[in-house]
């Protein structure tokens, strides 16, 4: 055998050694990645959550003539965006009704909020909200509120958020006068789903004047909606709206019976 002729052979069997190995180190490599896997050592993943936004439109209309000339007209919008660990709420309200042709009721709600979540079932959160309601007893009513937002309940048709807080208010009343004062605010959030689209919804808050003795808000809302169709169901609300002290000759509470369509994306 020449020299040149052992070398290749040599070179062969080397090669086709190496080729035979690779495959029990891929393999050998392999298991101990699935290793991994099994006992709760999968890579991390590092990508960031694409934002979600969401989308909720209300609308009502009545009319009525004859004996009796009513118009009523409920527009209503809630818009929340989450992030990551943000997320950001925007919501609206208008009603205007008009009887015999003289306006009975025109209300305006405006809010936006932000909520940063520093823990899984815990949050902090800013935000602030305008009102007018001039059969109530004020031309605006602006809120500015902040505090902290727990979790309470996270099930899988279940769930509430509690928020602790203040609020800081400035009103410009029907009777020339301006307020401004500090509040403590207390509320709950709570929705049962009865399906994917069919849910009951509670909300209820509470807002104590810090600067008056024995003034305070109270406002509370129940909410059922049935699908139609995917994105479009029937929303029936009732609302209460309560306050200890309102100016003179208005009455302490609103109440509010509505029921329309309900637009969700």
């Amino acid at each position: 055998m020449t020299p040149r002729l052992a070398t290749l052979l040599i070179a062969l069997a080397a090669c086709v050694a190496a080729s035979a190995t690779s495959p029990r180190r891929a393999s050998a490599q392999e298991l101990k990645s699935n290793a991994m896997i099994s006992n709760g050592a999968a890579p991390v993943d590092t990508t960031k959550p694409k934002p979600v936004t969401s989308f909720t439109g209300d609308l009502g209309f009545v009319n009525a003539s004859g004996n009796t000339n009513l118009t009523t007209l409920t527009v209503g919008d809630k818009i929340v965006r989450t992030d990551g660990l943000w997320m950001f709420t925007q919501t609206g309200t208008y009603i205007s009704s008009e009887t015999n042709n003289k306006q009975s009721a025109n209300q305006l709600r405006l809010g936006v909020r932000a909520d940063y979540a520093f823990k899984p079932r815990l949050s902090v959160f800013a935000g602030g909200s305008y009102e007018r309601n001039t059969f109530a007893g004020f031309n605006s009513r602006a809120d500015e509120i902040a505090g902290v937002a727990w979790k309470a309940i996270l099930a899988p048709w279940d769930s509430a958020r509690v928020d602790v807080g203040g609020v800081l208010t400035q009103e410009s009343d029907v009777n020339g006068t301006n307020q401004s004062y500090p509040s403590a605010r207390a509320a709950l959030n709570y929705k049962h789903q009865f399906s994917k689209l069919a849910y009951f919804s509670q909300f209820v808050e509470y807002i104590l004047n810090l600067q008056s003795s024995g003034s305070y808000r109270f406002n509370t809302e129940s909410a059922l909606v049935a699908p139609i169709s995917a994105h479009i169901g029937i929303k029936l609300a009732y609302g209460i709206r309560f306050d200890s002290r309102p100016q003179p000759t208005f009455g302490t509470t609103d109440r509010l019976l509505t029921t329309g369509i309900q637009v969700s994306y």
